[in-house]
C-alpha cells in the first residue's frame, strides 16, 4: 500500500506587520461564500503562491485595504482616463458594494433600484466570462435571491442557465414595478469577482465597463458607511467655484458654495424668523433634503446629522414640525405650510441644471446617499 506523504508543522516567528497583513488576508478569504480560514490557511497559501511564483490576486486586496481611501481614489482616476483594473481592485470595489447594498442608512431609497439593476446585469456579465460550470456558486447565487430550495444541485449541473433565468426574471421586476431590493446582490457580486474562474483579465474589464460608474459609485457609498471618509485627494487650490444663482421663495432663501476642497455647501436663510443656517457638507445636504421629504406630522425623523419630529394638529393649535443638528443642537420650528414651502424650494434646488453636474460629482465622492 502507497504511503501518503506526511504533513510537516513549520513554526516561525513574524513581525506585528505581516501578522495584520495575514490578518486582513483571512479575513478576505472568510468573507462571501466560503467559511472561516485560520491565519495558518491563509499563511499555507502565501508559501504555495511563492512556491508557484505567482501571488493570488485575492491576497492583493490587503495592500490596498492598507490606505482605502487611497486605493479608493487610484481607482478613480484609473477610471476616470479608462484604465483597465486588476482583478484585486475589482475584489476590493466588490467588498464596499456589499456594504453599500446592506447596511441601512437614514434614506431607505438608497440604493435605487437602478443601481441594483446595474449590479445583477454586472454579474451576469462576469458569469459569462466562466471557463467552467460552477454548481455551487450557482446556488450560493439563488440562495441570495430567495429561490434555492426548489432547485436540486444536480439540475443546476444540467441546466445553468436557471441562474440567469432567474436574474433576469428580477430584473424584469425592478424595471417595472416596487418590490422589495435585492439587498444580498453585492455580495453576490464580490462572490463572482473573487470565485468565478476567469482567466482574461482583459475580458473581465470589457464585461464590467458598462456598470463601472454605478459600480464605483455603490462602493463609496460602502466606503462612508464603513470609513466615514470621502473619496477625495484634492490640494487646497485645486477647485474654483462658479457662481450658483441663488433660490428662494416666501421668506426662505438658499445661497451655495463650493470650496476649495469640492464641497458644496447650502446657506438657509430664514427671513422671518431673522436665522441663517449652513448645510456643510454633501451628506449633511442629502440628509437634510430627505428629512424635508418624509417627515410629517406624528413622524419623527431620526438620522446622523438631524433629529426631528412633527406635532400633528390638535384644538386650539396648527400642526407644527421642528428639527435640530446633533453637533450643535440648535432647534428650529415650522409650520406645516413653511415646512412644505421649504420642501418644494430645496427639491427645486437639487434639481436645478446648475447644481446636478455638481451633485453627480459629489456622489463619486460619498456615494448615494
Amino acid at each position: 500500500m502507497e504511503r501518503k506523504p506526511q504533513q510537516q508543522t513549520l513554526s516561525i516567528r513574524i513581525s506585528d506587520t505581516l501578522r495584520e497583513f495575514l490578518e486582513r488576508t483571512k479575513q478576505i478569504l472568510s468573507n462571501g461564500r466560503g467559511g472561516p480560514v485560520s491565519t495558518s490557511d491563509v499563511a499555507k497559501i502565501l508559501l504555495e503562491s511563492a512556491k508557484e511564483n505567482r501571488l493570488d490576486f485575492r491576497l492583493e486586496v490587503s495592500a490596498l485595504q492598507e490606505r482605502p481611501t487611497e486605493s479608493m481614489w487610484a481607482i478613480r482616476k484609473k477610471c476616470d482616463v479608462k484604465q483597465a483594473l486588476s482583478r484585486a481592485e475589482w475584489m476590493f470595489l466588490g467588498q464596499y458594494i456589499q456594504i453599500a447594498c446592506e447596511e441601512v442608512t437614514e434614506n431607505p431609497a438608497r440604493p435605487e433600484p437602478r443601481s441594483f439593476i446595474a449590479l445583477l446585469e454586472a454579474l451576469l456579465a462576469v458569469r459569462t466570462l466562466r471557463k467552467d460550470g460552477d454548481a455551487m456558486l450557482d446556488l450560493y447565487y439563488l440562495d441570495n435571491v430567495g429561490v434555492s430550495g426548489g432547485v436540486p444541485i444536480d439540475e443546476l449541473q444540467r441546466r445553468p442557465e436557471v441562474v440567469s433565468q432567474t436574474l433576469r426574471n428580477l430584473i424584469q421586476q425592478l424595471q417595472g414595478a416596487a418590490i422589495a431590493k435585492p439587498v444580498f446582490a453585492g455580495r453576490m457580486l464580490y462572490a463572482a469577482l473573487r470565485d468565478e474562474e476567469v482567466s482574461d483579465i482583459v475580458a473581465l474589464n470589457g464585461a464590467l465597463e458598462p456598470y463601472s460608474v454605478t459600480l464605483f459609485r455603490l462602493a463609496c457609498r460602502g466606503h462612508w458607511i464603513r470609513e466615514h471618509r470621502p473619496v477625495r485627494l484634492r490640494s487646497a487650490n485645486e477647485y474654483v467655484s462658479e457662481f450658483i444663482p441663488p433660490v428662494q421663495a416666501d421668506g426662505f432663501h438658499l445661497t451655495f458654495l463650493i470650496n476649495s476642497g469640492g464641497e458644496l455647501k447650502i446657506m438657509l436663510n430664514m427671513q422671518a424668523k431673522d436665522v441663517g443656517y449652513p448645510l456643510a457638507s454633501y451628506p449633511q445636504i442629502q440628509e437634510f433634503a430627505e428629512m424635508l421629504r418624509r417627515l410629517e406630522p406624528g413622524g419623527i425623523w431620526n438620522g446622523t446629522h438631524f433629529f426631528g419630529h412633527a406635532q400633528p394638529a390638535a384644538t386650539n393649535r396648527p400642526a407644527w414640525l421642528r428639527f435640530w443638528r446633533r453637533s450643535d443642537e440648535i432647534a428650529v420650528a415650522f409650520s406645516l405650510s413653511e415646512w412644505e414651502l421649504l420642501k418644494g424650494l430645496f427639491t427645486r434646488a437639487l434639481e436645478s441644471p446648475e447644481l446636478r453636474p455638481i451633485l453627480a460629482e459629489l456622489a463619486m465622492v460619498y456615494g448615494e446617499l
